[in-house]
């Protein structure tokens, strides 16, 4: 069933199973350390095949990826949506990256 929902003040026309799926990879972006933010108006996604930029310009975010541009609407988006509602942003990203990188040297064979 087609939904109409609203995502910030923006009318999204997609179907809820969708902003399902985009809502869960946001997640996983975010607990995954997969979100680096560059300044306070752009931030680095790392997805699982590709990396995009998510910044903010004309009071709104907007991401580089094909997803965005064909529904003006993205799990990128979103998880940097997530972040700016998260108290302490900066630190919980920290946190997050530290721990992916810590996981990824290990499979190198560092300890």
């Amino acid at each position: 069933m087609e939904q109409k929902n609203n995502v910030g003040s923006n009318r999204i026309d997609l179907p809820e199973e969708a902003i399902n799926k985009m809502i869960n990879k946001a997640a996983w972006l975010l607990e995954e350390g997969r979100v680096v933010k560059i300044s306070r108006y752009m931030y680095y996604v790392i997805g699982k095949k590709n990396r995009h930029i998510v910044r903010y310009e004309n009071d709104k975010f907007v991401c580089t990826c094909k997803g965005y541009k064909e529904k003006k609407l993205c799990s990128h988006v979103m998880a940097v949506l997530a972040l700016t509602e998260i108290k302490d942003a900066d630190n919980f990203l920290a946190e997050r990256v530290s721990i992916r990188l810590q996981r990824e040297l290990r499979s190198f064979g560092f300890r």
